[in-house]
């Protein structure tokens, strides 16, 4: 039996993975749409976009292949993010990286394999964009070209849905700040007008607050 490899980097890389809170999210049109057209441009009956977690390899978006995580080991996922370039298997019952794996030997009978890591700009490899297919093939330079440009668009949507969150939370934390310092300055007033002065002020500031309120719980749901 053999042991499974790990990045040399593997504690910082997971931490970087849960930073993206993409896994065990619903499916999204978005990354369906990069499979199926993976599929359609290899030829391949299978394309998945995973995500290698600490003991797991669950799947973003899955097409071909009805299952939504399967175990770290043997998934090759697991081998493919040890590398920065693509990772290929064009015939995988002779191939000595993985003759013996189940995925191959065993009912499911895998043959092909080729994957490009989901790396971000700190060369965290958090998964694949990988093609999977029943029969061998030949993989050329300008396929695995291809594989490692669509590995690029999954990148670029799951930076730009960090980058929305981060800022949805930089907005909520100022709008947080603002209506804090609105409802002190209530408080202040309050305390120091006579009753009945300044109801206009007060009036303002509170519908200012409740605003403020609004906003933040609208920026809940996006």
């Amino acid at each position: 039996m053999t042991t499974l490899q790990m990045p040399g980097n593997e504690a910082k890389r997971i931490e970087t993975l849960k930073k993206y809170q993409i896994l065990d999210t619903p499916p999204d049109g978005a990354f369906d749409r990069i499979t199926q057209l993976a599929s359609t441009i290899f030829n391949v009956p299978i394309a998945i976009i995973s995500l290698v977690d600490s003991d797991r390899i669950w799947f973003k978006s899955h097409h071909g292949l009805p299952v939504h995580q399967i175990d770290r080991e043997p998934g090759l996922c697991a081998s493919a993010i040890l590398s920065t370039d693509s990772y290929t298997v064009e015939n995988a019952i002779e191939d000595p990286r993985t003759l013996a794996n189940p995925l191959v030997a065993g009912e499911f009978g895998l043959r092909f394999y080729a994957a490009a890591p989901l790396q971000t700009a700190e060369a965290y490899n958090l998964g694949t964009l990988c093609i999977i297919d029943k029969k061998p093939r030949v993989f050329s330079q300008k396929e695995k070209q291809i594989l490692k440009d669509l590995a690029a668009v999954v990148m670029d949507e799951m930076e730009l849905r960090l980058t929305l969150r981060e800022t949805v939370q930089k907005i909520k934390n100022i709008s947080s700040d603002i209506s804090g310092h609105i409802k002190d300055t209530i408080k202040n007033v309050n305390t120091t007008s006579e009753e009945g002065s300044n109801a206009k002020l007060l009036s303002h500031l509170e519908a200012s607050r409740l605003f403020l309120m609004n906003m933040e719980n609208g920026l809940d749901h996006l």
